[in-house]
């Protein structure tokens, strides 16, 4: 039986997956959309949402640097507790499975 940290782990990083490929589909979408009114000169149709965009310093290969180092620390912590109590186990489980097809569904 694999080990529950690791389960919970892979369910995580799967979830964030998905998440972020359904955001980057309904972005490009948008994009799209933007793109077709402004060829077609069509009006807009919905009140402009500010772009906010503000320069993250590169602090490493992926971006994390010390936030990275310290969101990890407490993903860690967070599965190791979840793995040694059964019962949280479980409804952590039965939640990403829930989420993750909830997710999936949209």
């Amino acid at each position: 039986m694999p080990d529950p940290s690791w389960q919970a782990m892979q369910q995580a990083q799967q979830a964030q997956q998905i998440h972020q490929n359904h955001v980057r589909h309904h972005r490009a979408a948008h994009d799209m959309a933007q793109a077709h009114a402004r060829h077609t000169g069509a009006p807009h149709t919905h009140r402009p949402v500010p772009h906010t965009h503000r320069p993250v310093p590169h602090t490493g290969a992926r971006g994390g640097g010390l936030r990275g180092l310290l969101v990890l620390i407490v993903i860690v912590g967070v599965v190791v507790y979840v793995a040694h109590d059964p019962e949280l186990r479980t409804a952590v489980g039965n939640f990403a499975r829930n989420l993750l097809a909830h997710v999936q569904s949209n």
